[in-house]
């Protein structure tokens, strides 16, 4: 089994109440939670982060610099632009909603609100937090899951490589795990998902870009390896859809390949 990566919240609520109750929730499920009292309080712990937080939780009444002027600014940022914010308002006021949801919010939550149902959507959005266990095929279904998420929201597109080998075993798999990790991106994901299958969730890759992975991990890896391709949203719109093509995708290549063949051609070019 395996944790969850810790996820980072940052809560901005002007209510100290309110703000206690939900960190208190949020950080028992296993989330990292920062909190800002004020739109000026929560603009700069975003731009003092070396990486950014994974979900922004904004309240729109707030002294000052209200919500929607907080985040049509955390929109301003490019580290931001890709990052989920939720909403939480007194009202349901459509115009104030839409505005923000115009401004670049996935998800408002009127207030007051049960903890369970915050948790409920912030799950939704982000997964589960890092107190959780998870089997390695749990993890990838959460990871496709956030993924795909972002790249709905850029209309960008998205790559998940299958790559299998028989004999490898468990130690040799999580070590080819570990050094495809040094070779790709820092975005990338890199999941031992048996002992003779890795897979690879690739940001912001369509399928040519998967592609010059999978030349990349067959000149990396040894042994002979079978590759299985799928591009979001091209070959699926959610996790389950888009697991399914690569798995046929690499069943196709397995069944293909013949004893001698070097792993570089035996990526199927779906």
């Amino acid at each position: 089994m395996l944790d969850f990566p810790e996820k980072s919240i940052l809560l901005v609520e002007d209510s100290t109440l309110t703000r206690f109750s939900s960190r208190r929730t949020l950080e028992e499920k296993g989330y990292l939670v920062d909190e800002a009292a004020s739109g000026q309080e929560a603009l700069a712990k975003a731009k003092a982060r070396e990486e950014p937080y994974d979900l922004v939780i904004l309240d729109i009444h707030l002294p000052g610099m209200d919500g929607l002027a907080v985040l049509s600014a955390l929109k301003g940022l490019p580290e931001y632009k890709y990052v989920p914010v939720m909403v939480m308002t007194i009202d349901s006021n459509a115009s104030v909603v839409r505005r923000a949801i115009e401004l670049g919010a996935v998800d408002y939550l009127c207030k007051p609100f049960a903890v369970e149902e915050l948790v409920r959507r912030v799950e939704k959005l982000i997964g589960g937090g890092a107190k959780e266990k998870a089997t390695p095929a749990e993890l990838l279904r959460r990871v496709l899951r956030n993924e795909i998420n972002r790249a709905s929201r850029g209309n960008l597109n998205l790559s998940l490589v299958l790559a299998r080998s028989d004999g490898q075993g468990k130690e040799k798999i999580m070590e080819y795990a570990r050094q495809a990790r040094r070779r790709l991106r820092e975005i990338d994901t890199v999941l031992e998902l048996s002992r003779s299958t890795l897979a690879l969730v690739l940001p912001l890759t369509g399928k040519e870009g998967a592609h010059v992975v999978v030349t990349k991990l067959a000149r990396l890896l040894p042994g002979t390896w079978s590759y299985g391709v799928a591009v979001y949203p091209d070959n699926g719109k959610d996790g389950e859809e888009l697991f399914a093509y690569a798995e046929a995708s690499l069943k196709e290549s397995w069944e293909k390949k013949s004893p001698g063949v070097p792993g570089q051609q035996q990526a199927s070019d779906t």
